[in-house]
């Protein structure tokens, strides 16, 4: 955990170097009114989209260790004899992966297949739209799913580190079966997390937003959104580093709860296959990394 909030506190002191350099920009032209805010989403959109692409390839592989650590003491209770969690979880990736972009793929191609299938469920309560306060229950449904599915990598990444000597695509592919099959404990688990996360910003939006205005805000239009901006990207780099940590940690065990040891569902298996191109291409990918092991199809 102290590994992964160093990393991002290192990525939010370079957005704070970023903020400082726009903010004096912003400083010497003094820009008004509408052309302000077209400055500030730009500047803004640039610099989030250059923080994104160092964040999620460089931060993915901390995270593949510490889902490796957390699987084994989840199942297992401990690490192997003579490994720290640290060597263990460095261990695992190599041992999986001879290069990194070759997990990071595969995590891509997870998280597709399951957008794909959440689009697809969706589309059915959009379907029921003509009934008067469906369309707001249906987004707030999916706000929820979509919580949820921002951890179904990291929980099938355990999945796959758990099931040593086995096709890691046909792994991957079971462990996507086994998080749908298992929805309504992974629902349960989900509906905490989002209660805490509310909480979470809330309270600490309200500590840090007059910390970040004293700081930034000259009065300015401009500075006072940037000091609004500063402050959630703040709570939001504390929620990366140390809560996203206690969630996952959460979302982890619920899911090998019920999933490890567990058969996959030949039905859901094929149903998913016609939900989903990208997890019909793995299902593929499976069959080509091991031509002769069993893959579930319908």
């Amino acid at each position: 955990m102290l590994i992964r909030l160093a990393a991002y506190l290192v990525f939010f002191i370079g957005m704070c170097i970023y903020a400082f350099i726009v903010i004096s920009i912003l400083g010497a032209i003094r820009p008004e009114g509408f052309f302000a805010v077209l400055l500030v989403c730009l500047f803004g959109g640039g610099g989030w989209y250059i923080y994104r692409l160092l964040r999620e390839y460089i931060a993915y592989m901390i995270k593949a260790a510490h889902v490796a650590v957390i699987g084994e003491l989840a199942v297992n209770g401990n690490v192997p004899e003579g490994f720290g969690m640290y060597q263990y979880g460095v261990s695992k990736v190599k041992k999986y992966f001879a290069a990194s972009n070759a997990l990071f793929l595969l995590d891509r191609m997870m998280s597709g297949a399951v957008r794909q299938i959440q689009r697809v469920m969706g589309g059915i309560g959009a379907i029921l739209g003509f009934i008067p306060g469906m369309k707001q229950i249906v987004k707030l449904l999916n706000k929820f799913v979509d919580i949820i599915l921002n951890y179904v990598d990291e929980c099938i990444m355990a999945y796959i580190f758990l099931h040593e000597g086995q096709n890691v695509w046909k792994s991957a592919c079971d462990g996507i079966v086994l998080y749908f099959q298992n929805w309504k404990a992974i629902l349960k688990t989900g509906a905490k997390i989002l209660l805490f996360l509310v909480l979470f910003y809330v309270v600490f939006y309200l500590l840090f937003r007059g910390v970040f205005l004293g700081l930034i805000s000259n009065g300015d239009f401009a500075t006072v959104i940037i000091a609004y901006i500063m402050t959630l990207l703040f709570i939001t780099v504390l929620k990366w580093g140390v809560l996203d940590s206690i969630i996952m940690i959460n979302m982890l065990c619920g899911y090998l709860k019920v999933a490890y040891g567990a058969e996959p569902s030949y039905d859901l298996y094929g149903k998913l296959e016609g939900m989903s191109k990208k997890f019909k291409e793995m299902v593929g990918k499976s069959r080509e990394a091991a031509p002769g092991a069993e893959v579930h199809t319908a």
